[in-house]
């Protein structure tokens, strides 16, 4: 934990910062099934071949039917006519909430022609409940900070004046460039944005099947204070 504090007007100015980590406690893996037929919502995962070829595989390892979200189904029609027999590309999100078994999940999609990582995207289920305690930490260390400033001063502590605070998130741990940035799309790991990647390609890349995060907390806070009482 970093501190530093000032006075500056009759105000102690106290800043700290913690540095965390978290770990991912689930991913939404993102494939595109480019499929034979035509089907909408949750008919598709039983109808269309290429989609339930997908639920099947998963389902061997343990991956629940209620893991699927199909987030999107993009026709191909010949002279705009739709039928069941048109081709289709379906896109449907994995949620993986076993991590241990999340490489067994990435291997078994390298082995489905018709399937094609798209992105992962980390989620941190316990975050905002984490991010709160670390923010109590800090405030409650900004006021012991602030005593002991004003004992050496020889001043007496009044109330709070402001108080504030920011985050930053860093990218991947083993990501190529490190640092804090503003956070979001740290988190989403895209595996082929423009379709010429296959699974087993970005494998080779060395994409990470575990994902931990830095989160750096600061927080400023500025104390009102008063000259101690003449004895």
């Amino acid at each position: 934990m970093q501190e530093r504090a000032a006075t500056e007007s009759g105000l102690i100015v106290v800043e700290l910062s913690a540095e965390h980590e978290l770990e991912a406690d689930h991913v939404d893996a993102v494939v595109d099934v480019k499929a034979s037929s035509f089907f909408t919502g949750n008919a598709a995962f039983t109808n269309a071949r290429e989609v339930a070829s997908l639920v099947s595989r998963m389902g061997e390892l343990g991956v629940q039917d209620s893991a699927f979200t199909l987030q999107s189904v993009q026709a191909e029609t010949t002279e705009g006519l739709l039928t069941r027999s048109s081709s289709a590309l379906y896109t449907v999100r994995i949620r993986l909430v076993d991590m241990g078994r999340v490489g067994d999940v990435l291997a078994a999609l390298s082995g489905l022609k018709q399937a094609t990582l798209r992105e992962m995207r980390w989620g941190y289920t316990h975050e905002p409940e984490a991010r709160q305690d670390w923010l109590e930490a800090l405030a409650r260390e900004s006021v012991k900070k602030a005593r002991r400033v004003a004992a050496g001063l020889g001043v007496t502590l009044a109330g709070l004046h402001r108080f504030s605070e920011r985050t930053w998130e860093s990218r991947a741990f083993g990501a190529r460039h490190g640092g804090y940035g503003g956070g979001g799309d740290e988190d989403v790991m895209p595996m082929a944005p423009s379709g010429s990647y296959s699974v087993k390609r970005t494998a080779a890349l060395g994409f990470p099947v575990s994902h931990r995060k830095k989160v750096l907390v600061m927080a400023t806070a500025e104390f009102q204070s008063h000259p101690a009482p003449e004895s």
